[in-house]
Protein backbone atom coordinates (compact mmCIF):
# COMPACT_ATOMS: atom_id res chain seq x y z
CA UNK A 1 0.00 0.00 0.00
CA UNK A 2 1.69 3.65 -1.22
CA UNK A 3 1.36 5.70 1.73
CA UNK A 4 -0.26 9.37 0.99
CA UNK A 5 2.47 11.97 1.14
CA UNK A 6 1.85 15.00 3.72
CA UNK A 7 1.76 18.12 2.89
CA UNK A 8 4.19 20.24 4.68
CA UNK A 9 2.46 22.52 7.06
CA UNK A 10 4.23 25.57 6.21
CA UNK A 11 3.24 24.79 2.66
CA UNK A 12 -0.55 24.54 4.53
CA UNK A 13 0.09 27.96 6.27
CA UNK A 14 1.28 29.90 3.03
CA UNK A 15 -2.19 28.95 1.14
CA UNK A 16 -3.88 30.19 4.10
CA UNK A 17 -2.36 32.99 4.23
CA UNK A 18 -2.79 33.85 0.99
CA UNK A 19 -6.47 32.94 1.10
CA UNK A 20 -6.93 35.62 3.96
CA UNK A 21 -5.42 38.44 1.88
CA UNK A 22 -7.53 37.50 -1.19
CA UNK A 23 -10.38 38.20 0.89
CA UNK A 24 -9.03 41.46 2.71
CA UNK A 25 -7.95 42.94 -0.81
CA UNK A 26 -10.25 43.91 -3.93
CA UNK A 27 -6.65 43.99 -6.35
CA UNK A 28 -4.18 42.18 -7.02
CA UNK A 29 -1.43 42.28 -9.18
CA UNK A 30 0.53 39.54 -10.98
CA UNK A 31 4.74 40.45 -11.15
CA UNK A 32 6.76 38.42 -12.77
CA UNK A 33 9.60 38.63 -10.66
CA UNK A 34 12.17 36.42 -12.68
CA UNK A 35 14.73 39.74 -13.87
CA UNK A 36 14.10 41.16 -10.46
CA UNK A 37 16.49 40.96 -7.31
CA UNK A 38 15.67 40.62 -3.58
CA UNK A 39 16.81 44.21 -3.18
CA UNK A 40 14.52 45.34 -5.26
CA UNK A 41 11.64 43.91 -4.10
CA UNK A 42 12.84 44.96 -0.29
CA UNK A 43 13.14 48.37 -1.13
CA UNK A 44 9.87 48.53 -3.31
CA UNK A 45 8.07 46.89 0.02
CA UNK A 46 8.87 49.99 1.82
CA UNK A 47 7.50 52.26 -0.72
CA UNK A 48 4.14 50.41 -0.71
CA UNK A 49 4.15 50.13 3.20
CA UNK A 50 0.39 50.77 4.59
CA UNK A 51 -0.99 50.72 0.54
CA UNK A 52 -0.10 47.09 -0.58
CA UNK A 53 1.61 43.83 0.68
CA UNK A 54 3.77 42.25 -2.06
CA UNK A 55 3.78 38.51 -1.48
CA UNK A 56 6.31 35.65 -2.80
CA UNK A 57 5.29 32.11 -3.00
CA UNK A 58 5.45 29.29 -5.36
CA UNK A 59 3.24 29.18 -7.93
CA UNK A 60 1.72 25.81 -7.27
CA UNK A 61 0.89 27.02 -3.55
CA UNK A 62 -0.46 30.43 -5.43
CA UNK A 63 -2.69 28.12 -7.67
CA UNK A 64 -4.20 26.19 -4.86
CA UNK A 65 -4.62 29.47 -2.56
CA UNK A 66 -7.71 30.75 -5.60
CA UNK A 67 -8.96 28.02 -6.09
CA UNK A 68 -10.04 27.19 -2.25
CA UNK A 69 -10.48 31.41 -2.23
CA UNK A 70 -12.95 30.17 -5.23
CA UNK A 71 -14.63 27.91 -3.57
CA UNK A 72 -15.86 30.22 -0.76
CA UNK A 73 -16.10 33.50 -2.54
CA UNK A 74 -18.65 34.58 -5.72
CA UNK A 75 -16.06 36.46 -7.45
CA UNK A 76 -15.67 35.96 -11.18
CA UNK A 77 -12.47 35.50 -13.53
CA UNK A 78 -10.44 33.49 -10.87
CA UNK A 79 -9.50 30.82 -13.54
CA UNK A 80 -8.34 33.31 -15.41
CA UNK A 81 -6.03 34.64 -12.66
CA UNK A 82 -4.76 31.55 -12.03
CA UNK A 83 -4.02 30.64 -15.67
CA UNK A 84 -2.01 34.29 -16.37
CA UNK A 85 0.39 33.03 -13.31
CA UNK A 86 4.14 32.98 -14.63
CA UNK A 87 6.43 30.67 -13.30
CA UNK A 88 8.17 32.77 -11.44
CA UNK A 89 5.55 35.57 -9.71
CA UNK A 90 4.78 37.37 -6.71
CA UNK A 91 1.44 38.57 -6.10
CA UNK A 92 0.91 42.36 -5.08
CA UNK A 93 -2.29 42.72 -2.90
CA UNK A 94 -3.94 46.16 -2.58
CA UNK A 95 -6.63 48.51 -2.27
CA UNK A 96 -5.49 51.09 -4.52
CA UNK A 97 -6.23 51.24 -7.91
CA UNK A 98 -4.57 49.04 -9.88
CA UNK A 99 -3.08 52.04 -12.79
CA UNK A 100 -2.29 54.16 -9.46
CA UNK A 101 0.13 50.82 -8.27
CA UNK A 102 1.53 50.26 -11.81
CA UNK A 103 2.18 54.82 -11.81
CA UNK A 104 4.24 53.87 -8.24
CA UNK A 105 6.30 50.79 -10.06
CA UNK A 106 7.05 53.44 -12.58
CA UNK A 107 8.43 56.00 -10.90
CA UNK A 108 10.73 53.85 -8.57
CA UNK A 109 13.22 52.90 -11.19
CA UNK A 110 15.96 50.32 -9.90
CA UNK A 111 19.17 49.81 -11.68
CA UNK A 112 21.28 46.48 -12.06
CA UNK A 113 23.96 45.18 -13.64
CA UNK A 114 24.34 43.45 -16.66
CA UNK A 115 23.42 39.90 -16.15
CA UNK A 116 25.92 37.06 -16.93
CA UNK A 117 25.31 35.04 -20.53
CA UNK A 118 22.66 37.26 -21.90
CA UNK A 119 22.34 40.36 -24.12
CA UNK A 120 22.15 43.87 -23.01
CA UNK A 121 19.62 46.08 -24.20
CA UNK A 122 22.05 49.27 -23.90
CA UNK A 123 25.16 50.18 -24.19
CA UNK A 124 27.95 49.58 -21.70
CA UNK A 125 29.98 52.76 -20.68
CA UNK A 126 32.77 52.18 -17.70
CA UNK A 127 33.53 55.77 -16.47
CA UNK A 128 37.47 57.80 -16.58
CA UNK A 129 38.28 57.76 -12.96
CA UNK A 130 39.06 56.17 -9.57
CA UNK A 131 37.80 52.66 -9.03
CA UNK A 132 38.54 52.34 -5.77
CA UNK A 133 40.20 48.63 -5.96
CA UNK A 134 43.68 47.96 -4.91
CA UNK A 135 46.42 46.99 -7.63
CA UNK A 136 46.83 43.52 -8.04
CA UNK A 137 45.48 40.77 -10.31
CA UNK A 138 42.02 42.68 -11.34
CA UNK A 139 43.96 45.14 -13.06
CA UNK A 140 44.47 42.21 -15.49
CA UNK A 141 41.28 41.58 -15.26
CA UNK A 142 39.76 45.10 -16.16
CA UNK A 143 42.66 45.03 -18.91
CA UNK A 144 41.99 41.60 -20.70
CA UNK A 145 38.06 41.12 -20.47
CA UNK A 146 37.05 44.42 -20.41
CA UNK A 147 39.83 46.15 -22.47
CA UNK A 148 40.02 49.05 -20.33
CA UNK A 149 42.48 51.76 -20.26
CA UNK A 150 44.09 51.76 -16.64
CA UNK A 151 46.81 53.09 -14.55
CA UNK A 152 48.48 53.40 -10.98
CA UNK A 153 47.61 56.14 -8.85
CA UNK A 154 48.13 56.19 -4.89
CA UNK A 155 47.87 52.50 -4.84
CA UNK A 156 43.98 51.99 -6.88
CA UNK A 157 43.37 51.49 -10.07
CA UNK A 158 42.35 54.51 -12.51
CA UNK A 159 39.99 54.23 -15.63
CA UNK A 160 42.00 56.81 -18.48
CA UNK A 161 38.78 57.90 -20.15
CA UNK A 162 35.06 56.73 -20.31
CA UNK A 163 34.94 53.34 -22.42
CA UNK A 164 32.33 52.00 -23.65
CA UNK A 165 32.43 47.99 -23.36
CA UNK A 166 29.38 47.15 -24.96
CA UNK A 167 27.10 48.18 -27.18
CA UNK A 168 23.30 47.61 -27.20
CA UNK A 169 22.46 43.69 -28.80
CA UNK A 170 26.30 42.39 -27.48
CA UNK A 171 26.42 39.42 -25.56
CA UNK A 172 27.55 39.53 -21.76
CA UNK A 173 29.59 36.43 -20.67
CA UNK A 174 30.15 35.37 -17.20
CA UNK A 175 33.69 36.99 -16.59
CA UNK A 176 33.13 40.58 -18.05
CA UNK A 177 29.58 40.63 -16.30
CA UNK A 178 31.55 39.67 -13.07
CA UNK A 179 34.17 42.23 -13.48
CA UNK A 180 31.76 45.10 -14.49
CA UNK A 181 29.79 44.25 -11.29
CA UNK A 182 32.87 44.33 -9.31
CA UNK A 183 33.27 47.75 -11.12
CA UNK A 184 30.04 48.40 -9.81
CA UNK A 185 28.36 49.25 -12.88
CA UNK A 186 25.25 49.26 -13.35
CA UNK A 187 23.53 49.88 -16.56
CA UNK A 188 20.18 48.10 -16.47
CA UNK A 189 16.83 50.04 -16.08
CA UNK A 190 14.91 47.76 -14.05
CA UNK A 191 11.23 48.43 -13.20
CA UNK A 192 8.80 46.17 -11.56
CA UNK A 193 6.17 45.23 -13.96
CA UNK A 194 2.23 44.25 -13.62
CA UNK A 195 2.21 41.33 -15.63
CA UNK A 196 -1.53 40.57 -15.26
CA UNK A 197 -4.32 42.27 -13.03
CA UNK A 198 -7.48 41.21 -11.07
CA UNK A 199 -9.95 44.12 -9.64
CA UNK A 200 -12.69 43.11 -8.36
CA UNK A 201 -13.92 40.21 -10.87
CA UNK A 202 -12.55 42.19 -13.58
CA UNK A 203 -9.90 41.33 -15.82
CA UNK A 204 -7.23 43.86 -17.21
CA UNK A 205 -4.26 42.63 -19.01
CA UNK A 206 -0.82 43.52 -19.68
CA UNK A 207 -1.82 45.84 -22.43
CA UNK A 208 -4.30 47.54 -21.74
CA UNK A 209 -2.04 48.51 -18.25
CA UNK A 210 0.58 50.09 -20.56
CA UNK A 211 -1.19 51.47 -23.00
CA UNK A 212 0.03 54.70 -24.77
CA UNK A 213 -2.68 56.97 -23.19
CA UNK A 214 -0.89 60.07 -25.02
CA UNK A 215 -1.33 57.86 -28.43
CA UNK A 216 -4.41 56.85 -27.76
CA UNK A 217 -5.83 60.34 -27.23
CA UNK A 218 -3.90 61.42 -30.83
CA UNK A 219 -5.72 58.62 -32.72
CA UNK A 220 -9.00 58.97 -31.42
CA UNK A 221 -8.74 62.79 -32.11
CA UNK A 222 -7.54 61.96 -35.39
CA UNK A 223 -10.34 59.24 -35.92
CA UNK A 224 -13.24 61.59 -35.07
CA UNK A 225 -11.62 64.49 -37.30
CA UNK A 226 -11.93 61.81 -40.29
CA UNK A 227 -15.36 60.27 -39.37
CA UNK A 228 -16.45 64.06 -39.52
CA UNK A 229 -14.88 64.07 -43.10
CA UNK A 230 -16.58 61.07 -44.36
CA UNK A 231 -19.75 62.65 -42.98
CA UNK A 232 -19.25 65.61 -44.90
CA UNK A 233 -18.94 64.11 -48.30
CA UNK A 234 -22.06 61.78 -47.81
CA UNK A 235 -24.65 62.94 -50.23
CA UNK A 236 -27.01 63.45 -47.41
CA UNK A 237 -27.95 66.13 -44.61
CA UNK A 238 -27.84 64.85 -40.70
CA UNK A 239 -29.60 67.71 -38.39
CA UNK A 240 -28.17 67.38 -35.51
CA UNK A 241 -24.62 68.02 -37.06
CA UNK A 242 -26.18 71.62 -38.08
CA UNK A 243 -23.36 73.45 -36.34
CA UNK A 244 -20.95 71.57 -37.86
CA UNK A 245 -21.69 71.95 -41.31
CA UNK A 246 -22.28 75.80 -40.41
CA UNK A 247 -18.77 75.91 -39.23
CA UNK A 248 -17.33 73.84 -42.48
CA UNK A 249 -18.96 76.29 -44.84
CA UNK A 250 -17.29 79.24 -42.63
CA UNK A 251 -14.31 77.48 -43.47
CA UNK A 252 -14.31 76.68 -46.44
CA UNK A 253 -15.63 80.09 -47.52
CA UNK A 254 -12.58 82.38 -45.23
CA UNK A 255 -10.04 79.82 -47.22
CA UNK A 256 -12.02 80.63 -50.99
CA UNK A 257 -11.93 84.24 -49.87
CA UNK A 258 -8.38 84.44 -49.24
CA UNK A 259 -7.19 82.69 -52.36
CA UNK A 260 -9.13 84.91 -54.47
CA UNK A 261 -8.93 88.30 -52.94
CA UNK A 262 -6.33 87.79 -50.79
CA UNK A 263 -8.12 88.61 -47.35
CA UNK A 264 -10.35 86.87 -45.26
CA UNK A 265 -14.04 87.10 -44.22
CA UNK A 266 -15.21 88.85 -41.30
CA UNK A 267 -15.49 87.37 -38.10
CA UNK A 268 -18.77 88.63 -37.48
CA UNK A 269 -19.87 85.76 -40.30
CA UNK A 270 -20.20 83.16 -38.06
CA UNK A 271 -22.06 84.76 -35.81
CA UNK A 272 -24.88 86.58 -38.30
CA UNK A 273 -25.29 82.85 -39.78
CA UNK A 274 -25.91 81.86 -35.74
CA UNK A 275 -28.14 84.70 -35.56
CA UNK A 276 -30.37 83.86 -38.53
CA UNK A 277 -30.86 80.54 -37.85
CA UNK A 278 -31.84 81.05 -34.11
CA UNK A 279 -34.54 83.67 -36.11
CA UNK A 280 -35.93 81.16 -38.18
CA UNK A 281 -36.25 78.90 -35.88
CA UNK A 282 -38.31 81.15 -33.76
CA UNK A 283 -40.15 81.89 -36.71
CA UNK A 284 -41.15 77.78 -37.04
CA UNK A 285 -41.86 77.94 -33.51
CA UNK A 286 -44.35 81.06 -33.75
CA UNK A 287 -46.13 78.98 -36.96
CA UNK A 288 -45.85 75.94 -35.17
CA UNK A 289 -48.12 77.81 -31.92
CA UNK A 290 -50.17 79.55 -34.54
CA UNK A 291 -51.28 76.41 -36.18
CA UNK A 292 -51.84 74.45 -33.12
CA UNK A 293 -53.89 77.58 -32.09
CA UNK A 294 -56.69 76.89 -34.56
CA UNK A 295 -57.40 73.53 -32.98
CA UNK A 296 -56.71 74.72 -29.36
Amino acid sequence: MIKKKEVPQWKLAEVDNLVNLFKQYKNIAVIDVAHLNDKQIQETRKILRGKAIIRMSKKNLQIRAIEQFKKEAKNENLDELANSIPGQSALCFTTMDIFELKKIFNENEYWVPAKPDEITPVDIWVPAGDTGLPTGQVISELNMILRLPTRIQNDTIWIKEDTRTHGAGDFVDVKQAAVLKKLGITPIESLIKIHFAWSEGEIIPEDILYIDTEQFKRDITKAYREAFGVLFEMPFYVDEMSDEYIRKAISEAYTLNAMIFGEGIQVTAEKELKVEKEEAEEETEEEEVGIGGLFG
